[in-house]
């Protein structure tokens, strides 16, 4: 599995509970919140403890297995990162705002460096946000 090179090429152990959050993240239909992701763990990891929870998706994100969804007040949130982030392979992600699904989008402007109204880009965060065909179905199913 891609997610596991990530996390040794980062430098990070491949743990048990990692491999269990990773497996929660792939089951699931959308993004999860650290509460949830604890719940969840706790049946299979009885000593797991929210903080090392939160440290464990951070750790994921950074190395580019999970990503942070923003968008949801003040809770944070996670997805699972379906084609994780490579030099080579750059892209964004769209979430439903009606399922949580995650899809990707391919297609983006930026260049390190590149000038825009004056400004030098060093970086940037994109997320979209829209309606899933399913969901966008059943809206116009539920309207008519």
């Amino acid at each position: 599995m891609e997610a596991h090179s990530l996390i040794k090429d980062a430098g990070l152990k491949l743990t048990p509970r990692r491999r269990a959050m990773i497996a929660h993240f792939s089951l699931s239909s959308g993004p999860l919140a650290p509460v949830e992701l604890h719940e969840r763990l706790k049946a299979e990891f009885p000593r797991c403890g929210l903080p090392g929870v939160y440290r464990n998706l951070e750790a994921l994100a950074d190395c580019g297995v999970l990503f942070r969804v923003a968008g949801f007040g003040r809770e944070r949130r996670y997805a699972l990162c379906s084609q994780p982030h490579h030099e080579e392979h750059h892209h964004h992600h769209i979430i439903c705002i009606s399922c949580g699904r995650v899809g990707q989008v391919e297609e983006c402007l930026y260049q390190e460096g590149m000038m825009i109204d004056g400004f030098r880009l060093v970086g940037h965060l994109v997320q979209l946000r829209g309606v899933c065909a399913p969901c966008a179905v059943k809206e116009s199913e539920g309207s008519g």
